[in-house]
């Protein structure tokens, strides 16, 4: 997991397999384990997108929903108490490989020696759903695999901002080999990605032609607004993308992208008063930011280094492939006994979370290269972007 930070990666996919579980509650030392791994991931610099499986191949040999519904129960504390480095999960627990499809315990129509209802699979799978909804973090996104079912889920395409999808066989022929049965769910699906998270991985279906190529994943990336994709399965794709020179456009468009267009404040500043900071800023990714996060103003002392900072606003407000600036107003108060003198001004999106908001390593850096002429650089250490104007205390 380090070795994925330090080539720069911040995502990685967990996959946990719960097949010693399929008919027993999930046992304390499993649950110690898990815990454990999370430690790992937050120790690392990293974040995850979670799957759970009982059965990591076609076989489909899962759970009941009931049984399901009992071990998110129990997985509850734990994902709560690891919500920072959770931002994604994907639905799993249900069928082959945490699909939702194939199972073999009455979660898929027509499945389980052919005895599963539809009517009965619909109902099993909505109480997965709830609990879910019920016993993940609030703050994570949950991607269910197939548009048939949020469909009947969420008919609109407005979801609840949680509810998105991963699509396992993205860009894979016409149908993306079988995820999609018409135009319009493909519609709907473009649609509820504007407001929750679509991300999965390519897939090298040999029974269709691919769409591989630079065209396809530009256009394709911005339409399903892009947050995630795994980048070591379907290498078709990804050796295409980069002998077609776009591999790093890519990388550099999916998910949130946070410009500075501009930044204005007066030049002076009274002890005991307060000074505001206008930042013009824009999200050029293909994806929104899922996770609130406050634009952070702090003021150092050219001499000695002394903070003085302000926050406000909400980052994952922005909205994505932005074209126009969007302005934030956020004031920084001076403490009355505030040293006097010429300030820097830096600006900083760090976490939320209480475990990961001190860590640089998990603030978002802003698009923008460093401008030694005037100025303009990042600074890694408190992962903050000097934008190169003064302020005076007085």
């Amino acid at each position: 997991m380090q070795g994925a930070y330090n080539s720069g990666q911040r995502l990685v996919l967990a996959k946990v397999h719960l097949d010693n579980f399929r008919y027993t509650d999930l046992s304390a030392a499993f649950l110690s384990t898990l815990s454990s791994r999370f430690a790992s991931v937050r120790s690392a610099g990293m974040k995850v997108t979670l799957l759970f499986s009982y059965d990591y191949s076609g076989g489909g040999n899962d759970a009941t929903a009931t049984l399901i519904k009992r071990h998110l129960e129990q997985l509850q504390p734990v994902l709560a108490a690891n919500a920072d480095v959770i931002p994604y999960m994907r639905a799993g627990f249900i069928g082959a490989y945490g699909e939702w499809h194939s199972s073999q315990s009455g979660n898929s129509c027509g499945y389980n020696s052919g005895s599963t209802t539809c009517a009965t699979a619909d109902a099993n799978r909505l109480i997965v759903r709830n609990a879910l909804l019920a016993n993940i973090p609030a703050t994570t996104q949950i991607s269910f695999r197939l548009p048939n079912d949020l469909q009947k889920w969420y008919p609109t395409a407005t979801g609840n901002g949680r509810v998105g999808m991963s699509n396992d066989c993205f860009l894979a022929g016409p149908d993306d080999s079988g995820t999609y049965s018409s135009t319009s769910q493909r519609t709907f699906v473009q649609t509820l990605s504007k407001s929750a998270a679509f991300g999965g991985e390519t897939c090298e279906d040999t029974q269709t032609v691919l769409r591989s190529t630079c065209a396809d994943i530009l256009s394709e990336g911005k339409q399903y607004h892009l947050a995630w994709l795994n980048s070591t399965y379907g290498m078709t794709f990804m050796n295409s993308w980069k002998s077609g020179g776009c591999y790093a456009q890519v990388s550099g468009s999916m998910g949130y992208r946070l410009q500075l267009d501009a930044v204005t404040h007066s030049t002076q500043a009274s002890r005991g008063g307060a000074v505001s900071v206008k930042v013009d800023l824009r999200n050029v990714g293909w994806s929104r930011m899922f996770t609130a996060r406050k634009l952070v103003v702090t003021l150092k002392h050219k001499a000695s280094g002394a903070k003085i900072t302000g926050a406000a606003g909400d980052l994952s407000a922005l909205v994505d492939q932005a074209t126009a600036s969007t302005s934030m107003n956020v004031s920084v108060s001076i403490p009355a006994n505030a040293q006097v003198g010429d300030y820097d001004v830096y600006l900083s999106a760090p976490d939320i979370f209480t475990a990961t908001a001190s860590d640089p390593r998990f603030s978002v850096r802003f698009a923008n290269a460093d401008n030694t002429g005037v100025r303009q650089s990042w600074d890694a250490t408190s992962a903050s972007f000097k934008v190169g104007t003064t302020l005076t205390v007085n």
